[in-house]
């Protein structure tokens, strides 16, 4: 019989938060204390200090919650979600994630499924991702290997590195949009910029889909 995915809800107010899940690993915590619930999660909060360390099982699945400071999360987690308002966010690798925030900057090493990040004003940067769904007000949004995407930022430019044949939309008002794909691909684009140089390098055809807006930008389309 296998053992359930740990749950873990981490609370605190303001700090840093650091979690690591490695595998065979029990679950510990440092700066704060945890009970089990009638629900089968494991609430955690801090006790005061300037980190609230916790080391749980790889694939754990993560509700983080915090006011402001830092977050980590080293290792392979889960399902991973992060509502905070202030501070930095960064996280290895996840099965999916939901982060959502005022400010401060996101980094995402690896995201197997789907990596959900609604951020105010805050540069985000996803290293790779199944698929990535990304909103800013303010920032830069850089996703260096995608297999499908929507983004969109206000004030910020949108760089999307496209594994193939999949369905990216991109939509900015002040920025530039520029989106590559492997060489020999071959997507149906739709380009649009009010004010802007448009560029398109890929032959068009049906390996996927290329949807592309921006108000005052450029846009461009190019082979690598």
């Amino acid at each position: 019989m296998t053992e359930p995915t740990p749950r873990l809800r981490i609370t605190r107010r303001s700090g840093k938060v650091h979690v690591v899940a490695s595998p065979g690993a029990f679950l510990d915590v440092d700066g704060g204390s945890f009970v089990h619930c009638d629900d089968g999660a494991v609430d955690i909060r801090a006790r005061g200090g300037s980190v609230l360390e916790v080391r749980c099982p790889a694939g754990s699945d993560l509700t983080i919650s915090t006011s402001s400071g830092n977050i980590e999360v080293e290792g392979d987690a889960g399902s991973v979600k992060v509502i905070t308002k202030s501070g930095a966010l960064t996280i290895e690798r996840a099965r999916a994630i939901d982060a959502r925030g005022a400010s401060g900057r996101v980094e995402v090493g690896a995201c197997s499924g789907e990596c959900h990040a609604v951020f105010v004003s805050s540069n985000v940067h996803i290293g790779e991702a199944g698929r990535a769904v990304v909103a800013t007000v303010s920032g830069d949004i850089d996703v260096e290997a995608v297999d499908d995407a929507e983004v969109k930022t206000v004030s910020g430019s949108v760089r999307l590195a496209a594994r193939g044949g999949g369905h990216l939309v991109a939509r900015a008002i002040s920025g530039s949009v520029s989106v590559s794909v492997p060489v020999g691909s071959r997507p149906t684009t739709r380009l649009k910029a009010v004010s802007g140089r448009v560029r398109c390098e890929p032959e068009p055809g049906h390996d996927g889909e290329i949807k592309v807006a921006s108000v005052s930008g450029a846009i461009s389309v190019t082979c690598r």
